[in-house]
Parts: structure tokens; sequence; C-alpha cells
């Protein structure tokens, strides 16, 4: 059996033949050094928390935790550099031929490696997999051959399940439904203002307006109004002498002091040093 390229391949954790096409090994409980080029697809199935400095490919090594009861595929030809400093729990690694994987694949597995290295696949079926596999090697190490064959090819399985599933569609506001949104949390920047009434004035559902004001601004709804609340104040304090609690007020803010909080976080100076700093209003 040929083993990965690299100082530290899975050949260091003994593998072991698991069915026609698949091999396994499982770690142990300590540290690890990991360095290998892969020379067959393989799925990881975490067992528990590994705390780690991981580089892929051409990547920068970064610190990276490896969740436990998750899934970890690392496709052929891809590099991987792992030193796991901390290790809760044992991981099974499975090397799968292209005469297992492909046919479960539907768009082949030559798609499936295009999502690169994926760690932390998660799913209720998988966490169930996994609490299956440490019970079984809680005691010996070691999974028998049928055993082997069973959560191996179960692996496979889930891993190919979870990676050709579309990418959740993201939804978007129209520049028709933003500039409403904005108009109307203009008009109502004095109210309390909830997520629901926005959507409601939208005619959207919330989780539309969330997720495309995310999209749009990079901001939750939440951060997007209290911005809007600290513009129209701000515009006020420069361009009106009105009292700077009537203006906090009427921003939506729940006291002066809440608005000299919010100015000082996100705009670095008090509401007063502000108009101060503005100068004489400007004439009509």
């Amino acid at each position: 059996m040929a083993s990965e390229a690299g100082t530290q391949g899975f050949e260091q954790f003994g593998l072991a033949s698991g069915a026609p096409g698949l091999d396994y090994c499982i770690s142990g409980a300590e540290p690890y050094l990991l360095d290998s080029i892969n020379r067959n697809d393989v799925i990881c199935l975490l067992l528990g928390d590994i705390a780690s400095e991981a580089r892929y490919d051409d990547e920068q090594l970064a610190a990276h935790t490896f969740k436990g009861e998750t899934l970890a595929f690392h496709p052929k030809g891809s590099r991987m550099w792992i030193n796991a400093l901390e290790v809760r729990q044992r991981f099974i690694a499975f090397r799968c031929q292209d005469t297992l994987l492909e046919p479960m694949c539907e768009r082949g597995a030559a798609a499936l490696r295009r999502n690169g290295n994926v760690d932390n696949i998660a799913a209720a079926a998988i966490q169930h997999l996994v609490r299956y596999a440490r019970r079984k090697v809680a005691g010996t190490g070691r999974l028998d051959p049928w055993e082997a064959q069973c959560v191996g090819t179960l692996a496979c399985l889930e891993t190919v399940r979870a990676l050709e599933r579309p990418a959740p569609r993201k939804i978007a506001l129209s520049d028709t439904q933003f500039a409403r949104m904005e108009e109307f949390i203009a008009a109502n920047l004095a109210e309390n203002l909830t997520c629901p009434q926005i959507a409601g004035a939208l005619d959207l559902p919330v989780r539309a307006v969330v997720d495309g004001v995310k999209g749009r601004t990079g901001y939750s709804l939440y951060r997007f109004v209290v911005d809007k609340r600290v513009e129209a104040a701000a515009t006020l304090l420069r361009d009106t002498d009105l009292p700077i609690s009537d203006i906090a007020f009427g921003c939506g803010f729940s006291s002066q002091q809440h608005m000299t909080s919010v100015f000082a976080e996100r705009l670095g100076v008090t509401p007063m040093r502000l108009r101060k700093g503005a100068g004489s209003r400007p004439s009509a």
C-alpha cells in the first residue's frame, strides 16, 4: 500500500484495509504532526476537538480547531501541514480510492475536489456516526473489518451529501426595496424601531430584510439603524441650534447620555465636541 508523501503522513498511525478501495487509520490521543500530500481523497471523522496550527496548500499557517463530531475532507492532490497541539479525542481517517468515491458522487469526484480542503462538516447524521465510532474504538482502539467498511462508507456518503448540497441562496434587497427601507427608517427614527416593523413596511419576511441588509452593507440591521441615527443626529448638531437632548430623543436615542456613548464609540467624539467643531451654522 503506497503511503502519502511527506515527512509525517497518515502511515504514522498504522494504516489498515477497511474495504475494497478504502484504507483507514486511527490516530492516538496525543499531539502529532501531520505533513502529507494526499494521493487519495481523505475523509476524517473527528471524534473530539483538536486544537492545531494548520496550513493547506499555499495558504498561510493559522490557528485552527477541528471540531468534534464533524467530518473533514482533504481532496486528492492537496497538501496539508497540521501540528495538533491539543488532542481531546482521536480521529479516524479514511483514504478513498476513485473506485469507491466516484459512484457516490452525482457530479463526479473531480467536482467534489474543487471544494478544496473542507473542515468541520456538520450534520445530525454525522454526529450519530461519530458517536457510534467513538464507542467502538473506546476499548480496543480499532475497528473490526465490517465496522470499518460500514463506518468508512457512511463517512464517504455523508461527505458527498454535504459537499454536493447547493449553497443557500443569498437573499438580496433590490435597489427599490433598499431605498424604501431607508426612507421608512428616516421617517421613523424617533420611534423604537423593530425588525418586524421594518420588514412589515416592505411587506417582506424579517429574514429577507435582515439577510438583505447584511448582504448589501456587511452590517446587521441593528447596526444599520444605529448608524442612521448617528448620521441624522450629526447633521442636526452641525446645522441647527436644537438642544442636544431634543436631538437625542428626536433621533431615537433613549437619552442624551446614550447618544453621547454611541457617538464616542462610532465617531470618537461627543455630540458637544462635534457641534463646537462644526463652527457657526451655515446661513439659509
